[in-house]
């Protein structure tokens, strides 16, 4: 195996060295990790999906910058709320944009910023093009297969001679999954030129069965839809699976929400009302069908009603669940018995009012789980959704005055419980301040809500953020944020409430032959000890990444990422150094990302999420503890037009680790691999 790495090593210095005399050029895409470390990914699947389809649906519809607003601009994540700001200043003041590269005349724009969002604009003469409603069809058809080895615990065949009693002999059938170690998706999508759309998408996560009785319809995730859109009464019908997103999510909120990140302002939402649903995740969505209405000028009204079957673990006699079940691995015997077991309802309302000098809106939105669930037996499960007769109200508003913006929301649920968001921000000419004020009530609930906060439940929590963004000089960027928080009552690996903090900090030195990025965080959250009583778990990060355009094909970056983690007595530490080789054709035909990373910590408490390059709408941010190499080569090459084909291969080195995972899951052996498979045919 040292053999193995030593060669890798020399084939990578050579690669690195060899051609760090050359320049690169802009790529079609955008820097993907600057997308999901810029907006804090790295826990979402569902979100990174959307991010990289909208980008793809962008590249084919670019935004037209001389008449697009601030929603429309938040849809190229990649842009903090404060540069959508100066955009719009600027073009106030000085009239529409002629050519794009007078963005960089606007505040807080660099070479990079304008490099990333290029693809994505145009710029147009401020009238709307004739026919542009009528633009041709598209379509696209994706396949994906993905596997991983060697096969963990899961997979292995047992036979009776092998147990001493017949009960154990059962367990372990009830624990091997149906399927093969492969996971698939197919995915069908239409667009067309006069606002329809359509999808279907087919998934099986590896060792989920194929036409058993199980999966009757062959697959174990499916997902369809229908969209229309017109410019009368009805502005959009959706039929099928869609998504809800109302003012600042602490009623309903579906996909991507911006949370705490490396983008220090660019915490405001911007919610669209309901949209097709596109994703592979198998929770985030409803089903039925949704409108949105324009009864009147300036006044939008969205209506929808939902019925879906979500997994649940039920209690004994079948009369209530104990909680739902969000895994979305259907395997076995025991995680299939949790399939399709509840039943809900959901239902809502929203009227927005859209003036020139000020926005509104009231939702409502009710909703049922039948059987229904239980709040567990932990201390910090007592205000558990219920899920019985749900019903929430939320009045959200935007508004601004003088270059001072103000926006926030305020939702009650039916047993009186409150949540609240506020929050406003403002820009001078070198820095940019925004400040947040959230405080959710620890009895207060919604299913759908995905409200700004330390967690994602939008629940029982506290707290004031403030962010800076600034550009002191040229070529140097600084964004800023500080956030202390307390919470009510006990949350999970808490057993008293308490209170936390975090602050993150980011300087990037950009120049045409380097570019040079620093960033720090540090936080502290009440934990518990392992006796039970109460601690503060302290974590701290290091990172530091150089990155240098290589020649006319070839761009390389390193990284070195150092993390430290406290609580009681515990101390450890931990650190990864990669070395990343990016390529692409001058006609951009192929593609190749490439990583060789070394990294060592104390235990998983003090580990290291590394974002990777994959397939299109590919996701892949693991996280790496003990102590081990990773090595990776992700390749898309493109035979001809409309056609694509992805590679990723990735290969994992835990020199004298027996296994890896546990139950089902467990690995044997130091090595691992994993390997995926894509093909993408668009016309």
């Amino acid at each position: 195996m040292s053999a193995f790495l030593r060669g890798w090593w020399v084939l990578w210095c050579w690669v690195v060295f060899g051609m760090s005399g050359v320049r690169g050029f802009a790529q079609g895409l955008p820097d993907v990790e600057r997308l999901l470390e810029g907006n804090d990914i790295g826990r979402t699947e569902e979100g990174y999906e959307e991010m990289v389809r909208t980008l793809v649906y962008l590249a084919h519809h670019p935004l037209d910058i001389n008449r697009v607003g601030f929603d429309s601009l938040k849809m190229l994540f990649l842009l903090s709320d404060s540069q959508a700001d100066n955009l719009l200043r600027f073009r106030e003041r000085h009239g529409r944009f002629t050519h794009a590269q007078e963005l960089l005349l606007v505040r807080g724009f660099g070479e990079r910023d304008l490099e990333n969002i290029l693809p994505f604009i145009v710029v147009g003469d401020g009238e709307r093009e004739p026919g542009e409603r009528f633009r041709r069809s598209r379509q696209e058809v994706l396949a994906r297969v993905r596997a991983r080895l060697p096969a963990s615990e899961g997979y292995r065949r047992y036979y009776p001679y092998e147990f001493a009693l017949k009960k154990d002999y059962e367990a372990k059938l009830r624990n091997r999954f149906h399927g093969p170690p492969l996971g698939t998706l197919v995915r069908y999508g239409y667009r067309s030129g006069r606002g329809w759309q359509a999808g279907v998408t087919l998934e099986n996560d590896a060792g989920e069965g194929y036409f058993s009785r199980h999966q009757r319809a062959g697959f174990d995730f499916l997902s369809a839809h229908v969209q229309a859109e017109g410019g009368g009464v009805l502005r959009r019908a959706v039929a099928g699976d869609f998504r809800v997103r109302w003012g600042q999510g602490l009623v309903a909120w579906g996909g991507f929400a911006a949370g705490k990140s490396d983008v220090a302002i660019g915490n405001e939402k911007s919610g669209g009302g309901i949209a097709a649903y596109t994703s592979a995740d198998e929770n985030g969505y409803l089903r039925g069908a949704a409108v949105t209405l324009a009864p009147a000028r300036q006044v939008e009204c969205d209506l929808f009603f939902s019925l879906k079957r979500p997994d649940g673990t039920l209690a004994a006699g079948d009369t209530a669940a104990v909680s739902l079940y969000e895994g979305g691995y259907h395997r076995n015997d025991n995680e299939c018995a949790k399939k399709r077991t509840l039943k809900e309802r959901t239902g809502g309302v929203a009227v927005r009012w859209n003036t020139r000098f000020f926005r509104a809106g009231v939702h409502v939105l009710g909703y049922g789980i039948t059987p229904r669930l239980l709040p567990g037996s932990r201390i910090h499960q007592r205000y558990n959704d219920s899920g019985r007769r749900r019903c929430l109200v939320g009045v959200d508003y935007k508004t601004a005055f003088r270059g001072v913006y103000l926006f926030g929301e305020t939702a009650w649920s039916e047993e009186g419980a409150v949540a609240t968001l506020n929050g406003v921000r403002t820009g001078f000419s070198w820095c940019s301040l925004a400040f947040l004020y959230r405080r959710y009530g620890k009895r207060y609930a919604s299913r759908y809500a995905s409200g700004f906060g330390e967690y994602a439940h939008t629940a029982n929590e506290e707290g004031i953020y403030g962010g800076l963004e600034a550009s002191p000089v040229e070529n140097l960027k600084l964004s800023f944020y500080a956030d202390a928080f307390r919470f009510f009552a006990p949350r999970y690996l808490a057993t008293h409430p308490g209170w936390g903090w975090e602050v993150l900090g980011t300087l990037v030195y950009a120049r045409p032959a380097a570019e040079h990025t620093l960033r720090y965080k540090r936080e502290a959250r009440p934990e518990d000890l392992a006796g039970g009583s109460p601690a503060v778990r302290r974590k701290e990060e290091w990172r530091y990444q150089y990155t240098r355009p290589a020649t006319g094909c070839f761009e390389w970056r390193t990284r070195l990422s150092v993390s430290r983690y406290a609580k009681g007595e515990v101390r450890e530490c931990g650190y990864m150094i990669a070395q990343d080789v990016l390529y692409a054709s001058r006609r951009g035909r192929l593609r190749m990302q490439g990583r060789v990373a070394w990294f060592d910590t104390d235990s998983y408490q003090s580990r290291i999420y590394a974002y990777e390059n994959n397939v299109l709408y590919g996701y892949s941010f693991p996280a790496f503890y003990g102590r081990g190499v990773r090595t990776y080569v992700n390749l898309s090459w493109r035979p001809c037009r409309g056609v694509t084909c992805y590679v990723k291969s990735g290969f994992t080195f835990y020199p004298g680790r027996e296994s890896a995972g546990s139950g089902v899951n467990r690995v044997e052996g130091d090595k691992q691999g994993d390997v995926t498979l894509q093909l993408r045919w668009s016309f």
